[in-house]
């Protein structure tokens, strides 16, 4: 699913006489807004680590692929919107996930053309080709000053170590409930014992950690 971001980052660094109220005034504000505290924190670390807003963008949109995976992660893909102050360009990125090559007209009807039953989407024929991994590689490539590593480390290490489930999780965990139960592997890291975690309770995808890594 696209990645939700709300993402606001207002640097303000070395304003010419031209747009400050004062010759010579520097003023330095960050702000990060996203859907997960978690999110927001990594954007803040990796800006006062010396990454600009581009390296936190990566840093926020890779740490909600692992504590949304109802809504965000490098399976699916996003949109990003990104103003560069030094030369007032605007970015726009689009990540969107895509239908395979081979994906046909017919793909969820049977033989006879009957439309197959949820099958646009769950199982492996509801997924797209993912859009996120190559736009996050692309902000840090072109725009950022960090390497892609140092703006995932906050992402590999959360889902290598877990995160808390919270009401929203526990929300869309019940609405997708019998369909987690349906795939061993999906059951054993987004449920407990089969039922939906208890909020406090950790989801930890080491997996996920490795191929972030």
């Amino acid at each position: 699913m696209a990645t939700r971001i709300v993402l606001a980052l207002i640097l303000f660094c070395s304003f010419s006489s031209n747009y400050a109220a004062k010759p010579k005034q520097t003023l330095q504000h960050e702000a990060i807004a996203s859907a997960h505290p978690l999110a927001t924190q990594a954007g803040l670390a990796v800006l006062r680590s010396g990454g600009n807003a581009f390296d936190a963008a990566v840093a926020v949109s890779s740490v909600l692929a692992v504590v949304e995976p109802y809504s965000s992660g490098i399976g699916g893909g996003g949109f990003w919107l990104l103003y560069r102050a030094r030369d007032h360009k605007v970015v726009m990125i689009d990540g969107r996930e895509r239908a395979p090559y081979r994906a046909t007209r017919t793909l969820y009807q049977d033989k006879h053309g009957t439309l197959i039953p949820h099958a646009s989407i769950n199982g492996p024929l509801s997924a797209g080709i993912p859009g996120q991994p190559a736009a996050l590689a692309h902000l840090a490539k072109k725009y950022g000053r960090l390497p892609l590593s140092q703006s995932l480390a906050s992402a590999i290490r959360i889902a290598n170590n877990g995160f808390k489930v919270d009401r929203v999780y526990q929300r869309l965990a019940r609405f997708r409930h019998r369909v987690l139960q349906k795939y061993p592997t999906s059951a054993s890291i987004f449920l407990k014992n089969g039922n939906v975690p208890k909020r406090g309770d950790v989801i930890v995808q080491k997996d996920l950690a490795k191929t972030l890594q």
